[in-house]
């Protein structure tokens, strides 16, 4: 492994800077929030033809029934080794008809469009160094997988068993969120936990004979202190109420109230005590009853040794210096990480305002994201 090689990488993808600024601009063009399937299937068919047309040895597209389909490209499938895994995904949380309010636009450095930074960006990056590496035949000749989800946004229900399935055929993996600067990547993750509670007391006039009622609200008040005292600021773990809803009509004692919790945790052992401690609330008011549901949807991103080498090996063959970060939001490496799978995350351009009217990307961290993928496909050591 020569630095030069590693250099010119970013001499390569600085003078596709353009092309790459056209590409996601299409990319964001092309609206897909989660709930719009067709739309969503309409680029997973783009993107399986793309893939075709650079030879992949394999293309499946996975139909699904409630979200879009999902795209799965493999390349030199056939060759030894385990493959290297990109996990992308082409959902955003904009709806139909932002791209026309927000129209896309440069300005000075930076590129502002809807999706443009989650994820839009990391699919160009992607795009861009498998046909580059293709056209200049040094596509490596190891395996690599790529897989195009649709429902990451929503906590990939559908998608998890996929992406679990392709890591743990896996020899490293690589998720192309966004990254916070263009000399970061993510090795720590927070797990996401989604609980709802529900209190049922029993219905009652409030004025002429609240004392037959069961007050559900009052049942769910009574939880809230100890819901939030879950939390453990050292170790990271946070455990807060973010909805309620309860009562029908001022003058009828609630019979139902529901809280939502959301829970955030960096280790799995925090994970798995907090989902305990929530399962085991009980009622307080005579008569009333309460119910936990939920759990952690996605598990902690932990920085363990593995995740300590993968950055170590990382720093050897990267074009240029990285730092690695800790972020609260969880993605799809989550799910990598917690197989024990070497991951690298955040592998996307870098940006900000993600899911907001002022979402963009940073236009010179493109090139330098290219270089640093094309350098982990072409350079990573041999996996057996």
């Amino acid at each position: 492994m020569e630095i030069e090689a590693k250099s010119d990488f970013l001499t390569r993808y600085e003078e596709q800077k353009g092309a790459m600024i056209w590409t996601l601009s299409g990319l964001i063009e092309s609206e897909t929030p989660t709930s719009e399937k067709a739309a969503i299937d309409e680029l997973a068919d783009w993107l399986a033809i793309w893939a075709r047309g650079l030879d992949a040895s394999d293309v499946i597209v996975h139909e699904q029934k409630s979200v879009g389909n999902f795209v799965e490209c493999r390349w030199n499938q056939h060759h030894p080794g385990k493959p290297i895994l990109i996990c992308c995904h082409m959902d955003t949380v904009h709806p139909v008809g932002s791209v026309e309010k927000r129209p896309t636009r440069t300005e000075d450095d930076i590129l502002y469009g809807v999706g443009a930074s989650d994820m839009k960006g990391g699919i160009t990056v992607v795009q861009t160094v498998l046909q580059d590496l293709f056209y200049q035949k040094e596509l490596p000749k190891r395996p690599i997988t790529v897989l195009f989800t649709s429902d990451e946004e929503v906590g990939s229900p559908h998608s998890r068993e996929v992406i679990e399935r392709l890591a743990r055929e896996s020899g490293l993996a690589l998720i192309m969120e966004p990254a916070t600067d263009p000399e970061t990547i993510v090795t720590e993750r927070k797990g996401v936990g989604i609980f709802q509670m529900v209190a049922l007391g029993r219905e009652s006039h409030s004025g002429s004979n609240p004392e037959e009622g069961v007050n559900a609200i009052v049942e769910m008040a009574s939880q809230i202190g100890q819901i939030t005292s879950l939390s453990d600021a050292k170790l990271g773990t946070t455990v807060n109420p973010t909805v309620i809803r309860g009562g029908t009509t001022h003058n009828v004692i609630p019979g139902e109230c529901d809280i939502t919790i959301n829970a955030r945790a960096r280790f799995k052992s925090e994970a798995e005590r907090v989902s305990k401690a929530l399962s085991e609330f009980r009622a307080t008011l005579p008569d009333a009853l309460l119910f936990t549901t939920g759990g952690f949807i996605r598990p902690p991103m932990e920085h363990t040794p593995i995740m300590e080498q993968t950055f170590a090996t990382l720093q050897k063959i990267t074009p240029f210096p990285l730092k690695e970060i800790a972020k609260g939001g969880g993605s799809d490496g989550n799910f990598t990480a917690a197989l024990g799978i070497p991951t690298i995350d955040g592998l996307g351009p870098s940006g900000g305002g993600a899911h907001s009217d002022d979402e963009h990307v940073y236009i010179p961290s493109l090139p330098q994201r290219a270089a640093l993928l094309a350098s982990i496909l072409c350079y990573w050591p041999s996996m057996p």
